[in-house]
């Protein structure tokens, strides 16, 4: 086996495939780093039991063959290298990575057969551009609960309804959701509704950030989906059950809305860390209509209390406003793209409180309280 390619495309692929690669050593075909090589095109994969990539190039003065070695060390090997190309041989049981100034060798592993990550069949259920699909995850991701006691929760839930596609994740107390329109030249009838596990959401993130191509194909075949891009095959595993009705549960009209500028309260939760208690408590008071009041405070250290200007409307409705843990503001915070955002409250304390910019209303955080029982 051997090829000859340009050496920043050999970089890119080696790191992102060790980013995604498994961690936990369990056998060379998780944590290993597959090389497979016809005569003119060179794929790199990696595959784990629930997730598997496949990177697809062309390349030069190839041999067939096929060779495992460990992700990292291959991606250590080439991310200093200086020179336009590299050449890769394997020689009995090392691989040669050589250009004009460097020459390494690793020391291959026992992977088995290379995995097979074969496009699927017919056409795709439907197509999106790669950066919406990397905001839309992105901007949800957060808010997945972690622990897989209940997988339908530790996922991000995608659909559509009314030509527009929705990415949505909680971990029941919050959720996130984001919204964007499908377009008309790549728009499909078929309904979307997948549910990708979150484990696997950040390595797609990471994959998609890494190429260039435009348009992702998503296709959904048996409890497997598939994201594909000119040069790049993604196969993840879709969780089987039912993502909670959350339309239902959000609530759909607020008694007071409190316009302020984000970098009002990004400055002040930098402050979280001193004067934050256990729960991360965070107090937010309407102070009339045209200011509210941001609270910290703990036993240990003591509080801190910022007044902010803000458009307020409804706030004399309003007796006491709920308290809620302030990451779940900052994650939110993190997500929008406006300079100004709204947050939207009932007067019960025990109710959540929503947070959306003033003009992109295309991302909403829902934040549940802090109850008394919690305090």
């Amino acid at each position: 086996m051997k090829l000859k390619s340009k050496t920043s495309v050999i970089k890119n692929i080696a790191n992102i495939l060790t980013k995604t690669s498994s961690r936990d050593g369990i056998g060379s075909s998780l944590n290993g780093m597959y090389i497979e090589t016809d005569t003119e095109k060179t794929s790199f994969k990696t595959q784990q039991i629930d997730f598997g990539v496949m990177f697809t190039v062309n390349t030069e003065n190839t041999e067939s063959g096929s060779v495992c070695v460990p992700a990292n060390v291959f991606d250590g090997v080439v991310n200093p290298l200086v020179d336009e190309v590299v050449d890769v041989v394997l020689d009995d049981k090392k691989l040669k990575i050589n250009t004009n100034t460097s020459n390494s060798e690793v020391y291959t592993v026992e992977g088995g057969e290379a995995p097979t990550i074969q496009k699927p069949d017919g056409n795709p259920l439907f197509k999106m551009r790669r950066e919406v699909l990397i905001h839309g995850l992105r901007g949800v991701q957060h808010a997945a609960a972690r622990s897989e006691i209940k997988p339908e929760i530790a996922s991000v839930y995608i659909y559509s309804k009314d030509n527009s596609i929705y990415f949505v994740s909680t971990d029941a107390f919050r959720l996130a959701e984001t919204r964007f329109l499908l377009e008309e030249d790549i728009k499909n009838s078929d309904d979307i509704n997948v549910l990708i596990p979150i484990k696997n959401i950040m390595k797609i993130i990471q994959i998609m950030e890494g190429v260039s191509d435009t348009t992702v194909e998503v296709y959904i075949q048996e409890g497997v989906v598939y994201l594909k891009t000119e040069n790049t095959l993604v196969r993840t595993v879709s969780v089987k059950g039912s993502f909670p009705d959350y339309k239902n549960i959000m609530p759909k009209e607020f008694d007071a809305n409190m316009t302020v500028l984000k970098g009002d309260i990004v400055g002040f939760l930098k402050k979280a860390k001193l004067f934050a208690n256990k729960l991360n408590k965070l107090s937010l008071t309407i102070e009339g209509e045209n200011k509210i009041s941001l609270e910290f405070g703990n036993d240990l250290v003591g509080f801190t209390k910022n007044t902010i200007p803000a458009t307020v409307e409804g706030g004399g409705k309003i007796e006491s406003l709920p308290s809620f843990n302030y990451k779940f503001m900052n994650d939110a915070l993190s997500v929008v793209s406006d300079d100004r955002v709204t947050i939207s409250a009932i007067n019960d304390k025990t109710k959540p409180v929503m947070v959306r910019g003033v003009d992109d209303t295309a991302f909403t955080a829902i934040m549940s309280p802090l109850l008394e029982k919690d305090e």
